[in-house]
């Protein structure tokens, strides 16, 4: 992979393997790195080793640098396999999801790149452009419905119920318009909840309507032709952090 000296780069915590790897690499690169938040690195190359009694030896055979020799591995302490586990737990305790200025690196971790761009090693990257965690929508009901796997299966349903509609969609437009003329959807929605053993509330509702609604569509839309585009299509709207990543890689052009 090539990063021009103007590239933008986009990542998010959640991150596949592939795409982390490029985003630590265009770290020491790039002129923007954009990021919900601050990664947490890459993990460990093993090989494991079989011994006939059955147990294994898992052998870590390389480590993670960028081309510049910035060390992107996330850092391990021997005996602390619960704080390695617990990383993710531990910096949303410290509110790193939601403030900048929670998040430390240790002066002895800096690092200049050859473009004199300063980047941190020992792990994952500081973003450019922070976008904070943004739980307005958050509410117990929607946990419910969606931890639950509630919201999926009743997309499943619909999607079934309606095989003849989403196939006669020519476009995302009028996969639009089909789930706009549906005015019930979102209310039997509420009523499968509810015989799902979720009760209503309605104030949580309609804290969390929005994100449902656009959760609904994006999964219902996925079960079309139109497959991944159709998610993306309906679920962009309500990603603060991709919305903001378009505002600010537009303002740069």
């Amino acid at each position: 992979m090539v990063a021009a000296p103007h590239t933008k780069e986009l990542c998010d915590d959640a991150a596949a393997v592939l795409l982390r790897l490029c985003h630590q690499l265009c770290g020491g690169l790039c002129a923007v790195a954009l990021n919900v938040l601050a990664d947490f690195g890459k993990g460990l190359v093993q090989s494991q080793i079989p011994f006939e009694d059955g147990s294994a030896l898992r052998l870590t055979v390389a480590k993670y640098y960028t081309p510049t020799g910035r060390s992107i591995q996330k850092p391990y302490t021997a005996g602390d396999e619960e704080g390695y586990h617990m990383d993710i737990v531990n910096r949303y305790n410290h509110n790193e999801f939601f403030s900048a200025d929670s998040i430390h690196f240790a002066d002895s971790l800096k690092f200049t790149t050859p473009k004199g761009k300063v980047v941190y090693g020992g792990g994952g990257i500081m973003p450019d452009i922070f976008i904070p965690l943004d739980t307005t929508n958050m509410s117990k009901y929607y946990l419910e419905v969606s931890g639950r796997n509630i919201l999926y299966r009743y997309t499943i349903e619909y999607a079934d119920a309606h095989r003849r509609e989403l196939n006669a969609a020519k476009s995302l437009k009028e996969l639009e318009h089909m789930f706009n003329a549906d005015k019930d959807m979102f209310n039997r929605f509420v009523s499968y909840a509810a015989k799902s053993g979720v009760k209503p509330n309605y104030k949580q509702i309609a804290t969390s309507r929005k994100i449902m609604e656009s959760q609904l569509r994006a999964y219902i839309a996925r079960n079309s032709e139109f497959d991944s585009s159709a998610f993306y299509y309906f679920i962009c709207p309500i990603d603060n952090a991709l919305l903001t990543a378009i505002k600010t890689l537009e303002n740069n052009d």
